[in-house]
């Protein structure tokens, strides 16, 4: 099989050939460019400034990188997150050097940094985000204030569009022609739909409005249905000819379990991802890839039912999630994108052996009888030495 042909043995309930090597393919599989920086070294290439593809530091993986780690996925593009092309004709002219942590990167034209007299850097085109002395990623400048008053929002002011760029749509379909005609590699689509991660009245008045009034948050999540399923009918005329999978996300869950408790999850949020899903089903043919942090065991099976076809980051560090109790329980409803790596359970100090260890008994467990795509959990963090990166592409083609 060639890669295209093994991961769209996967999606689609087959038994591949291997389990097909996922890093990189999605915004939330990859790696921050530090750590990409260890995969370079580790695989021995060496190339031009690592790219950051989005607001998490990921970086986008290069050519050269894919084809020295076997993989089998290529990430089209990240509209919604990434101002720049990520392939096509003429992307590299719409990037541009930048020295961060006293490394060069590189990062679309169209993104500007600012440092701060204190050593500070404000990303002044990704809202303002600041990264502070000693840290490797931007943040918000001004912290969630609990206690703060807010405005009863108005449904009728937000109008999510029906419609996407043409000029947008006719790019991604001459990138998406020209990789699946150039490379044998599977297509994945990043997040590019309205998705449903409303949150009115802001990240606090929207939890307290799913207590007190939960009709006026489904007003809200009716009109996101609706605009994702018209743009998603605009995708399949452009690229669904030529990609295998789309990707959504919304963070249910932390370590312990569903953030706003599995009861109210099903009861409001639930019938509009089984609207959006099953539409989406009937749209397309491009695999539902959603992306939830945290320990969402609990509503897999909601998920499932609603019609998502692919999870990911499969967070095994969770309560509940463990990647034997994951595999029993879902294997053979779902295919799990991620899980291999976890940083939770893998410190900085573990040893070579013991990482690899752990990576080859969880991508054994998560490859039973197919439905897996190796990844890390979410993109692997700037901590996680170079020996570990090591071992989860040692433990991969020992297991796969």
């Amino acid at each position: 099989m060639n890669s295209r042909q093994r991961v769209r043995a996967v999606i689609n309930g087959k038994i591949p050939d291997r389990i097909p090597n996922g890093l990189g393919g999605c915004e939330t599989a990859g790696l921050h460019v530090l750590t990409y920086e260890k995969l370079q070294k580790v695989l021995g290439v060496s190339g031009k400034p690592p790219r950051i593809d989005t607001f998490m530091l990921n970086a986008v993986f290069e050519m050269d990188v894919i084809n020295a780690m076997e993989g089998d996925i290529i990430l089209l593009a990240s509209p919604r997150m990434c101002k720049a092309d990520l392939w096509g004709r003429n992307y590299e002219t719409q990037w541009k050097e930048l020295i961060l942590w006293d490394k060069r990167f590189r990062i679309s034209c169209k993104d500007r940094f600012e440092k701060k007299a204190d050593g500070s850097i404000v990303w002044t085109t990704a809202g303002e985000t600041v990264c502070l002395p000693g840290s490797y990623f931007f943040d918000s400048p001004n912290p969630i204030d609990m206690l703060a008053d807010f405005d009863i929002p108005n449904p009728d002011d937000f109008n999510p569009p029906h419609e996407m760029p043409y000029n947008m749509l006719r790019n991604l379909e001459d990138t998406a022609k020209m990789l699946f005609n150039e490379t044998d590699l599977s297509i994945c689509l990043g997040e590019t739909i309205t998705d449903l991660q409303c949150a009115p009245g802001g990240y606090v008045g929207s939890m307290i409005l799913l207590i007190e009034n939960p009709e006026l948050i489904k007003e809200f999540l009716q009109k996101a249905v609706d605009s994702a399923l018209e743009q998603l009918k605009l995708l399949e005329q452009a690229v669904g000819k030529y990609v295998d999978i789309l990707s959504i996300a919304q963070d249910f869950g932390d370590n312990r379990g569903i953030t706003i408790g599995e009861q109210l999850w099903r009861e409001v949020i639930k019938p509009f991802y089984y609207q959006l899903f099953q539409g989406w089903r009937e749209i397309t043919d491009m695999k539902i890839n959603l992306h939830s942090c945290g320990a969402i065991s609990g509503i897999l099976d909601d998920l499932i039912e609603c019609g998502m076809h692919v999870y990911n980051p499969v967070q095994i560090s969770g309560q509940g999630m463990s990647a034997k109790t994951l595999k029993e329980k879902f294997g053979e409803k779902v295919v799990f994108w991620g899980g291999a790596y976890d940083a939770q359970l893998n410190p900085e100090n573990l040893s070579y052996d013991a990482v690899y260890q752990n990576v080859y008994e969880t991508i054994k467990e998560l490859g039973k009888n197919g439905g897996y795509i190796m990844s890390g959990v979410h993109n692997l963090p700037p901590s996680v030495p170079e020996s570990h990166i090591k071992a989860v592409i040692d433990a991969w083609k020992d297991a796969r």
